[in-house]
């Protein structure tokens, strides 16, 4: 798979995340407990691996299990971290620090993986967080900083890790097995979260309303979304990574806007372009421009 590809992939899994922003919305306005939603997408997620995958899954080495247990134990905190931090601090404060996980990102992957990021990745990391900060309303909400803003940098850190562990892969692996062992951790995670914080409590729900946003969460937003992810990261840098995911939040505003939870508004033109104009800046071979200028 080109490089170019697995963009193009990683993006249209932001597009599917961005409408589970909307699906997770609806999913608790309908009563379903966060725990008991995440046990569901989970195990619809778990079933459809195993029966379309079974014989990759079933033949997985142990370096693709080491893998995939660590990038699925790092996304599966980094969702429960961000549920965490979010009752106690701000949307916009939640939003923000949730994403300065691509700051961390090529210093992990310096530390784990010895790759050393180039001045132009910095470059777009100011540029991304820039964006961000203008998406969430930041320079007009403010930031404080509480114990949820922590939960909430705990969680950007986790999700930086499962980035990091993801590119890992070895470019023959089946993505089916790091797909697998993400919705295993999962199930254990929402499971865990479900009875132990939520005391397994469940509500009245309107069952015959949350089921297609179940479903969505499930099939779409885990199984497919999380598949594609893992298959196009192997071709794409870490760095490269965090900035295309990033879209997730810009999608997830318009769709928002689309289904009527909030109005279209200059930051989210403003934040959306900057982040657009980070991944370019991050794509842009400076050096092969720096060469032609000179040779012309």
């Amino acid at each position: 798979m080109k490089k170019q590809t697995a963009i193009l992939i990683m993006l249209l899994v932001t597009v599917i995340w961005g409408g589970g922003f909307v699906a997770i919305k609806i999913g608790i306005d309908l009563g379903v407990p966060v725990g008991l939603m995440n046990m569901i997408r989970a195990a619809i997620f778990t079933l459809l691996t195993l029966i379309l995958f079974h014989k990759h899954i079933f033949g997985m080495t142990r370096d693709e299990f080491k893998i995939g247990f660590l990038a699925g134990t790092a996304n599966m905190l980094g969702f429960l971290l961000q549920s965490i931090g979010a009752q106690y601090t701000t949307v916009s404060n939640s939003a923000f620090l949730t994403t300065t996980n691509v700051v961390m990102i090529p210093f992990m992957a310096w530390i784990i993986m010895k790759r050393k990021p180039q001045p132009k990745n910095f470059a777009a990391v100011a540029i991304c967080m820039l964006g961000t900060a203008v998406l969430a309303g930041v320079f007009q909400n403010g930031l404080s900083f509480n114990a949820g803003d922590l939960y909430s940098l705990a969680c950007a850190f986790a999700f930086g890790l499962s980035i990091v562990f993801l590119s890992m892969q070895k470019s023959e692996s089946h993505f089916a097995v790091g797909a697998f062992m993400i919705a295993v951790t999962h199930f254990i995670g929402g499971a865990l979260y479900f009875v132990f914080a939520e005391g397994m409590t469940v509500p009245q729900i309107d069952w015959k309303m949350a089921v297609l946003p179940l479903i969505y969460l499930g099939a779409g937003s885990s199984f497919l979304a999380q598949s594609l992810q893992v298959a196009a990261q192997k071709h794409v840098n870490p760095s490269t990574a965090s900035l295309v995911l990033m879209f997730e939040s810009v999608f997830g505003s318009i769709f928002s806007i689309i289904f009527g939870f909030e109005n279209f508004t200059l930051n989210l033109l403003i934040g959306g372009s900057l982040i657009v104009a980070s991944l370019v800046v991050s794509e842009i071979d400076f050096t092969t421009l720096k060469k032609q200028k000179t040779a012309n």
